[in-house]
């Protein structure tokens, strides 16, 4: 029972190695990105305090783990409780110091 406990577990953290969210990777803090999201309701744009309540996090800084967990976050919240507000998401962010990138919310 040992052996297929570990076998498993092995094969998730190789499973989760090639996964963009790497939830569950024995190292998942070997990306550091600095980001900035800018959200836009009905041509306004939210303060960072605004959208770090919208979603629950910061919306501004350093992300230690995969940039895609914060996508996730923000794409769930706007196909859910902010489905009808139309959010106009934008992210520009930089991987371990990679240049720019610029991430928008997929309505």
């Amino acid at each position: 029972m040992g052996i297929i406990f570990i076998a498993i577990q092995f094969g998730l953290v190789i499973y989760a190695k090639f996964i963009p969210e790497r939830f569950f990777c024995w190292a998942p803090y070997d990306s550091h990105t600095k980001f900035e999201t800018i959200v836009k309701i009905n041509d306004q744009t939210l303060t960072p305090e605004e959208a770090a309540s919208r979603y629950g996090y910061k919306m501004k800084g350093w992300e230690q783990r995969s940039i895609n967990n914060v996508f996730m976050l923000i794409e769930q919240y706007e196909h859910s409780y902010g489905k009808e507000d139309q959010a106009n998401v934008k992210m520009i962010y930089s991987t371990n110091g990679h240049p720019e990138q610029i991430w928008t919310l997929k309505p």
